[in-house]
């Protein structure tokens, strides 16, 4: 039976497993902070030599790239590896929360017990998330390939609103099947990604709203959380970004547990001492030996 995802229950299991949030806002920080700080540090100065008035829309953006010019290819490597590294870190606490989990042995939420669940199995779940990256690229690239072509000006407009809907559609599907799929592939005997994730797709298209619901709630805040920081450029921007990024975590964690389905009970051992539960059922043996 195909299990009910619930936002309710991601709620309650990403406050139990407040040691992975803070594993998770900390990778990122440490990922991500020293490539924002080597961009402020190398704009700063130049900022300084602005008008005080400020600059005309767009005028900003194009001050911006070309005071980075000189150091973009390195940039560009550090935030490609950057990047790795975060894919690497994303697919390791999935499938470690997920085996941690299923286990009906484990009980303690602890990080590093967590993450030692995903090692074993970190290979099958990198390739659900490639296979789910490519079929991303696919269905974002796919609806716009007829603008290419030589278009009439009165089919642009609906092309570009298809192709916005159909981009939406397929980044949805495809990464509610990662989610739901992973949770299978975390099942003993599963070893295909492939069809995890296909299973994990048919599952959400069988129960739409219900798998919807948790990305609407989780995965929209996490995701404006995780963007609004980078162009904010208030006072206290040092301390709204690493607040809403721990509240991203935590929106993260909750998105994933939304879709674990019930923690087995670890078998029951029975004493020797205990009375059976089942009657006693004895069995005549019949003898050749008659009494003289």
């Amino acid at each position: 039976m195909a299990v009910r995802p619930s936002v309710a229950a991601g709620f309650r299991l990403a406050v139990r497993l407040h040691r992975l949030v803070a594993g998770v806002w900390l990778a990122w920080v440490a990922i991500f902070v020293p490539a924002l700080v080597f961009v402020q540090a190398a704009a700063g100065p130049h900022r300084a030599n602005l008008p005080a008035g400020g600059l005309e829309a767009g005028e900003d953006l194009l001050v911006f790239v070309e005071v980075m010019r000189p150091v973009a290819i390195p940039l560009a490597v550090a935030l490609v590896f950057a990047c790795c590294l975060l894919i690497a870190w994303c697919v390791l606490w999935h499938a470690g929360v997920a085996h941690w989990w299923l286990n009906p042995d484990t009980d303690e939420a602890h990080l590093v017990p967590i993450l030692g669940h995903g090692l074993p199995v970190w290979w099958r779940f990198v390739r659900l998330t490639l296979f789910a990256l490519v079929l991303q690229v696919v269905g974002a690239v796919s609806p716009w390939l007829p603008l290419f072509a030589d278009v009439e000006q009165r089919f642009l407009l609906p092309l570009l609103i298809f192709g916005s809907v159909l981009t939406v559609v397929a980044t949805v599907l495809v990464w509610l099947a990662a989610f739901r799929g992973g949770w299978l592939l975390a099942e003993p005997g599963r070893r295909s990604a492939v069809l995890a994730w296909v299973r994990g797709l048919g599952v959400a298209v069988r129960q739409p709203l219900r798998s919807l619901l948790p990305m609407l709630v989780w995965a929209v805040p996490g995701l404006a959380l995780l963007v609004l920081p980078l162009l904010y450029d208030g006072p206290e921007a040092g301390l709204f970004l690493p607040a809403a990024w721990l509240l991203a975590a935590f929106c993260m964690v909750a998105l994933y547990m939304s879709y674990a389905p019930p923690k087995p009970q670890p078998p029951k051992s029975v004493s020797p001492l205990e009375p059976p539960t089942a009657p006693y059922v004895t069995t005549r043996i019949p003898t050749l030996l008659r009494d003289e």
